[in-house]
């Protein structure tokens, strides 16, 4: 497993879990063992969110019981890095932010009590509410902060312009700072209709470059583009199921996996591998969250928690 050291002094796996379906979705004992053998494959980074699949009838808060029960039970808080989010509501699949400091208080309260701790490693923004000023939300994330313990504060699908303005209102008044970026990064190309949401973001080259310069660590969600490349290999681009083609079966991935196939076909390697390695060793710090459908599933990427890919295969993959 590789690691990055968090400005707390705690190791951050690169390899991150995220349990959105615990507690609702995922059956317990499934739930349960994905979390031993990550914990045991040496994994600290857990992450989940407040509103995870609150569009399931009493889903809101689930995720964050369920991974508080088991933590509590293995005792195991001080090995983890936690990250949690908030400041979104769901009615259906519809999202509503609300960062006011009456909002954001009473959610991180209730998100402390379901994860069972009295500190947070990594607490994150959900989404932005581009109408209320990012001085008022920085104001607020102080107070957050001090609430709730946190470590390391950061967002989650904010533009970059936004987090540069953040920033430069933190350093102008002595603030903490966003430190943590989470948003769509993976070795797949993006489109802006890809997840058919607006309120998301992905990795852009402003993003990305404000983030080296700044030094700001990103949480890579959808990691894995749904398994594109891994099921392409597998069954070949023509076989994948609608969602994937309609999402991910661009021109340009296509040259992606064509360049993986041949890749891999050379060295050996596993598509997971360069999936994986892709955000693992990018010159761009960050940590690649995962969701597992069972245990095969994380086998497989586990397998691929060491592996280092060559930075000049990732600029050849950026190129294409």
């Amino acid at each position: 497993m590789k690691y990055l050291d968090l400005p707390t002094g705690k190791r951050m796996s690169k390899i991150g879990l995220g349990v959105s379906r615990f507690g609702t979705r995922t059956p317990e004992e499934l739930a349960c063992a994905m979390l031993d053998r990550f914990i045991q494959a040496g994994g600290t980074l857990v992450d989940t969110a407040r509103n995870y699949y609150e569009w399931v009838e009493n889903g809101r808060g689930k995720s964050e019981e369920f991974l508080g029960s088991w933590i509590q039970k293995h005792g195991c808080r001080d090995q983890l890095v936690l990250s949690t989010k908030g400041g979104v509501t769901n009615r259906g699949k519809q999202f509503f932010v609300d960062l006011s400091c009456e909002g954001l208080t009473l959610e991180l309260r209730k998100s402390l009590d379901a994860l069972k701790t009295d500190y947070l490693d990594i607490y994150l923004l959900h989404r932005d509410e581009p109408d209320r000023p990012v001085e008022e939300i920085m104001d607020t994330l102080q107070q957050i902060a001090v609430l709730g313990r946190c470590g390391c504060l950061g967002v989650c699908n904010w533009r970059p312009e936004r987090i540069r303005a953040a920033n430069l209102y933190a350093d102008r008044y002595g603030l903490r700072p966003i430190k943590i970026v989470q948003t769509w990064w993976s070795l797949a190309s993006y489109t802006d209709a890809m997840w058919d949401d607006a309120t998301t973001t992905h990795m852009d080259p402003e993003t990305s470059q404000y983030c080296q310069e700044r030094g700001c660590l990103v949480m890579g969600y959808t990691s894995q583009a749904k398994g594109f490349f891994q099921k392409a290999c597998a069954v070949g681009a023509e076989h994948l199921d609608p969602m994937l083609k309609k999402r991910i079966l661009t021109p340009g991935n296509l040259k992606k996996l064509e360049f993986l196939k041949d890749y891999c076909g050379k060295t050996g390697c596993s598509p997971t591998d360069v999936v994986l390695g892709y955000l693992t060793s990018n010159p761009l710090q960050g940590t690649a969250l995962v969701s597992c459908s069972g245990l095969e599933q994380l086998e497989d990427i586990l397998k691929s928690a060491d592996y280092t890919l060559d930075v000049s295969v990732i600029r050849l993959l950026d190129q294409l």
